[in-house]
């Protein structure tokens, strides 16, 4: 739900990008690759980044952790694990990949002085 942990969790995943599709694989390494997710069935664009993850390879699975980019106004419930999706950059899908499962973050409680 909207606004909620679960919808904030960190989604690990598994892609394969397409060769023909991009001049080289993203690096999920860097932090700064943010595509879209849009799970089979939907036509829902789900906006993410990745946190970190292996260097990819055309056509290789890769693993990698992702974060929601709109927790606050986007439902992300349709990731849930098995999920499986397809990569947008924008209205080129340009690989594919599954949710193997969430971490939901650890809230911190705060100390009185």
């Amino acid at each position: 739900m909207i606004g909620t942990d679960e919808n904030r969790a960190v989604l690990h995943v598994e892609v394969l990008f397409w060769s023909g599709k991009r001049k080289a694989p993203p690096s999920l390494v860097s932090g700064k690759y943010c595509p879209h997710f849009v799970v089979t069935g939907t036509a829902e664009y789900l906006g993410v980044c990745f946190l970190d993850g292996d260097e990819c390879a055309f056509s290789e699975p890769a693993l990698g952790n992702a974060q929601p980019l709109y927790p606050d106004t986007v439902d992300y419930s349709a990731l849930a694990d098995g999920a499986e999706f397809l990569i947008y950059e924008r209205a080129n899908v340009v690989g594919e990949g599954r949710v193997l499962g969430r971490t939901i973050p650890h809230k911190v409680k705060r100390h009185r002085k």
